[in-house]
């Protein structure tokens, strides 16, 4: 009787999840674009065309099919609007993570989803006009399929699932390739276990055929636009660091727990907790080791770039949260003094969680869209803006195509303009030339963006 009841509430209690989900990621899309989305957002409207978007960006700010979403909207939609697809995706996402962890109980399977609904990383990504969050949906699903075969419940193979899940990811973010390794060698070694090397080795290689078809006309697509259009270019390029290595996957750590600030050395809990695991029960350990793990392992002995981007990090995040639920299940059911310390670690780390997403809500990734209103205060009727540097140029832009505010953009003009916007890429501590023509500039408008995304800007107006 109870169990009828529980299975009776658990697709309500699973709503309500994906309603406070779905508001969080609301809350968090408004505002104006933030800088990659409003270089995406230009990109496509310079792109003109859906076959424009995919031969002539070439760009690793383009994320193909999340630019065609922008170009389908437009370039002066509302930024809601823009971000809808993240949103969207982001929200079904919780759904296929309840179900992957109601394979193990009907508990699990909601602790999974309040875990995805509530995380500042997800929140995010699933509120940004960026391929992320639909990239996340498309790898969490191949991994219930997986799930699903390795168990023994799909007779048919799921390689054209996979392989259409992959597709589809690829053309929202490449980041997808590095689950795709994750994921297959969970494959190769759950069935190694059981099966043998050879006979792991093959079934691993028919499974995944159809996905490497996929994910290289993926590359054949943006390697053909790349050689008839100068090459591909990349936003920024920086070398290996050790250092912005680490910070890169403590910040998504944070973000991920709702535990922004972090302290390096708690880095190491991470994988100490990996290798204290296998008498706890949990399930899927190749995969958490794989992507946790051997992930970062890879891109530190690979001394790969752009290593301080937390969200390189994502696979490490999503693979987090369903190992972190599933831990907390497994204690809280084991009862004793165990049970209250997961009971209390679950609720510190939802609690820290919600409070990133109110700030996230609250500061709006630095608004591009207060600077707009600074400047209709001053000139209702339109605004020549003096840009101190380039890189602010896309988000002084869409900001403007959204509020259908007209202005015109100057890097060098005399007499100067009224107004001059100062972008402060990654928070750099520089400060713009005030002083142009013999002219003063003094601050009149300006915000501190603060969470996993964002950056500040400045507003200034000639003095008299």
């Amino acid at each position: 009787m109870q169990a009828g009841t529980s299975d009776r509430r658990w697709p309500w209690l699973l709503a309500a999840i994906m309603v406070l989900g779905l508001a969080l990621r609301i809350a968090g899309a408004q505002g104006g674009l933030s800088l990659d989305e409003a270089w995406s957002s230009v990109q496509a409207r310079d792109a003109g065309t859906p076959l424009g978007i995919f031969l002539n960006i070439n760009h690793d700010n383009n994320h193909h099919l999340n630019s065609l979403w922008l170009l389908l909207v437009g370039f002066d939609a509302p930024p809601l609007l823009q971000r809808a697809l993240s949103i969207a995706s982001s929200t079904l996402a919780i759904l296929v993570v309840a179900c992957l962890g109601r394979r193990r109980g009907a508990a699990l399977g909601l602790l999974t989803a309040l875990l995805f609904a509530v995380s500042p990383v997800l929140v995010t990504l699933g509120s940004e006009a960026r391929g992320y969050a639909p990239m996340s949906l498309a790898l969490l699903t191949a991994l219930l399929l997986i799930d699903r075969w390795l168990a023994g419940e799909s007779r048919d193979s799921p390689a054209l699932s996979l392989a259409l899940c992959f597709f589809i990811g690829a053309l929202f973010q490449l980041t997808i390739l590095f689950g795709l390794c994750a994921v297959a060698g969970w494959v190769f070694f759950t069935l190694r276990r059981r099966d043998g090397f050879g006979r792991a080795a093959r079934a691993t290689l028919r499974l995944f055929l159809p996905t490497a078809i996929g994910v290289g006309l993926v590359f054949a697509i943006i390697a053909y636009g790349a050689l008839t259009h100068q090459g591909f270019h990349f936003g920024s390029y920086d070398r290996f660091e050790f250092m912005w290595f680490l910070r890169g996957l403590t910040e998504m750590y944070g973000y991920t727990l709702g535990l922004p600030g972090m302290p390096l050395p708690l880095l190491a809990l991470v994988p100490a907790l990996l290798v204290l695991l296998p008498g706890t029960g949990v399930s899927r350990l190749p995969l958490h080791r794989l992507a946790i793990l051997g992930f970062p392992i890879a891109l530190a002995v690979l001394q790969a770039g752009n290593v301080g981007h937390p969200r390189y990090y994502l696979l490490c995040g999503l693979s987090l949260l369903i190992l972190l639920a599933e831990m907390l299940w497994l204690e809280i059911r084991g009862g004793g003094w165990r049970r209250w310390v997961a009971a209390a670690a679950g609720i510190v780390i939802l609690a820290g969680s919600i409070g990133c997403d109110i700030d996230l809500a609250i500061n709006r990734r630095g608004d591009s869209l207060a600077t707009i209103s600074a400047l209709k205060a001053r000139a209702p009727q339109g605004a020549r803006i003096l840009l101190d540097g380039t890189i602010g140029r896309a988000v002084l832009e869409s900001a403007a195509a959204s509020a259908h505010y007209p202005i015109a953009i100057v890097q060098a003009e005399c007499p100067p303009p009224r107004f001059l916007y100062f972008f402060r890429f990654r928070g750099e501590a520089r400060t713009p030339r005030l002083v142009h023509c013999g002219r003063r500039y003094a601050e009149i408008a300006g915000m501190q963006a603060r969470g996993f995304s964002g950056t500040p800007w400045t507003l200034y107006e000639l003095q008299p």
